[in-house]
């Protein structure tokens, strides 16, 4: 029995020796394989030459350009740049005296209209009749252009009848004369009739309705 007891402790003892060789001999190999790689990393920095440090360049806005009211220059070549954007009273100013007259009839005979609301902003100037627009107003280098929006009552009932997804682009008239003033105004008057034509469909349309929700 005391020889087993011996042998035990002995065992256990070299199983203790063999434990600490093996854990000594991991630490050598870290702290050795550590150093080469600290080796490497200081070979690699000295190899690298040192780059200069780049100066930052700040982007600097240049200041804007003052719009020049007029300009007086003896060099045909020189050219001025205006940043500045003109308002719609500003464009009308600058109209001549029979373009002025052209925007200003076009402008009563919308607000002739009853029901019609005036719209101003400073692109351009806008008459409607409850949501349809009548006639809108702009000036595009010095001339006066309206735009228009009449609907065909036919074909804008198929339209929502068939629930198809539509916009109407609006035509352009450039009024540079008596002629095409005039095609405005009757442009106006025509919206005008095609407004009130929708107007009673949709009463009919509503009494219809209400018809056939008694039946």
């Amino acid at each position: 029995m005391t020889e087993l007891i011996y042998i035990f402790m002995i065992m256990a003892i070299l199983m203790g020796m063999i434990c600490m060789f093996v854990i000594a001999r991991d630490v050598i190999a870290d702290g050795k394989e550590r150093r080469e790689k600290r080796n490497i990393q200081n070979a690699v920095a000295e190899a690298q030459p040192m780059k200069e440090k780049e100066p930052i360049v700040t982007a600097v806005k240049p200041p804007v350009l003052e719009e020049l009211a007029s300009t007086t220059t003896n060099d045909d070549s020189a050219v001025v740049f205006s940043t500045a954007t003109k308002t719609l009273d500003e464009k009308y100013l600058e109209l001549s005296a029979t373009y002025k007259g052209y925007y200003d009839e076009i402008v009563k005979c919308a607000m002739a209209v009853e029901g019609s609301k005036r719209i101003k902003n400073a692109n351009y100037e806008e008459y409607k009749v409850g949501m349809s627009r009548l006639v809108r107003l702009k000036i595009k280098r010095g001339i006066v252009v309206c735009e228009l929006v009449i609907s065909n009552l036919t074909f804008k009932t198929y339209v929502n009848d068939n629930k198809v997804a539509m916009k109407q682009a609006p035509a352009s008239i450039k009024v540079v004369d008596e002629a095409s003033c005039a095609a405005v105004k009757d442009s106006i008057g025509i919206a005008v009739k095609a407004i009130a034509e929708e107007k009673e469909y949709k009463k009919e349309q509503a009494k219809l309705r209400r018809k056939e929700k008694r039946a």
